[in-house]
């Protein structure tokens, strides 16, 4: 008998460690996600798009069904691409009026419906619905405070409507409310903690935290999503870390400097680099300032020194 309960102990035991400590799961080993070995470009789009030719493209968004727009800077318009890249709609164009833009920058949508661009010509960020329509507007001065505010440059959207926009010239966030109203102000000139010189981009991730390319610091700020600093990511690798798209627990990085993209993880360190010069374009990138990761894992840059957009497929050892 105490032979045989010991039999069932030692069985019992082996079960237990060959599952993980689960009893009737087996654990299966985790699989690190791969680290690409090489950027190629699929594809350079410039030249005449619609009516005009594309001049200094800077921000991009991108749809789950493929489709993008990009703002089109040196046109003051938006151009929205089928997801073969061929455009298909623009709207825009240079004024003051509703609906018309001077010099827009950066985008972000808002669950496939709406379209915030920072029009940073006119002091606003302006709505369009997925037809580019014009919707609204959010105005980024204040008559009563003409030194509230500077230069838009990126906006970011958080769950419950509030919306953040950077402010490049002023090294600050200006937060509104879900209808358009101003809040608060965030970070300030500097370096330490939650301070801010020259911000870009703004991207939120899924817990809602809000990752800010604070660009001229040469490294990323994370503010939580009431606004707190959390911490920072920082390499010294990164010169002017203009824009950012995150792929699942890594970031995608642009340096507009350096003419760089960097794959890293949340700790900042350096996975992969490809740039200035990728394979497949015989010209380098030069002072790109937006990039996005498509639904097929395709990477397109907004390329604003050489008027193009590169379309890169991301490549691995044993393709």
């Amino acid at each position: 008998m105490r032979a045989a309960l010991k039999q069932f102990l030692c069985w019992s035991l082996l079960v237990i460690v060959s599952c993980g400590g689960r009893s009737g799961v087996r654990l299966s080993e985790e699989v690190p996600a791969r680290v690409p070995a090489y950027l190629v470009v699929k594809a350079e789009i410039s030249g005449y798009v619609l009516k005009n030719r594309l001049k200094r493209p800077v921000g991009l968004a991108a749809y789950r069904n493929g489709r993008v727009v990009v703002a089109d800077a040196g046109n003051h318009r938006l151009v929205r691409f089928k997801a073969d890249m061929t455009a298909d709609i623009e709207k825009g164009g240079f004024g003051t009026q509703a609906g018309l833009l001077n010099n827009p920058s950066f985008l972000v949508l808002d669950n496939e419906l709406n379209l915030f661009v920072t029009d940073e010509g006119n002091d606003r960020v302006a709505r369009f619905n997925s037809q580019l329509n014009f919707v609204d507007e959010i105005e980024f001065y204040d008559v009563d405070d003409l030194a509230l505010f500077g230069t838009a440059s990126g906006v970011a959207l958080a769950g419950y409507g509030e919306c953040w926009i950077a402010d490049r010239e002023k090294n600050q966030i200006a937060i509104f409310d879900n209808v358009g109203r101003f809040d608060r102000m965030i970070g300030d000139f500097g370096y330490s903690g939650g301070q801010l010189r020259s911000p870009e981009k703004i991207v939120t991730d899924i817990n809602g935290d809000f990752l800010v390319c604070d660009a001229g610091n040469s490294r990323l700020v994370v503010y939580d999503g009431y606004g707190n600093f959390d911490r920072e990511i920082k390499n010294d690798a990164f010169e002017y870390p203009i824009s950012l798209a995150i792929d699942h627990d890594r970031l995608w990085i642009l340096d507009a400097a350096r003419g760089v993209v960097f794959l890293c993880d949340r700790r900042g360190r350096v996975l992969f680099e490809a740039g200035p010069n990728l394979l497949g374009s015989e010209r380098p990138l030069k002072r790109p300032s937006d990039l996005v990761l498509l639904p097929d894992k395709r990477l397109l840059i907004s390329d604003s020194g050489n008027d193009r957009l590169v379309e890169c497929r991301i490549g691995y050892e044993g393709d």
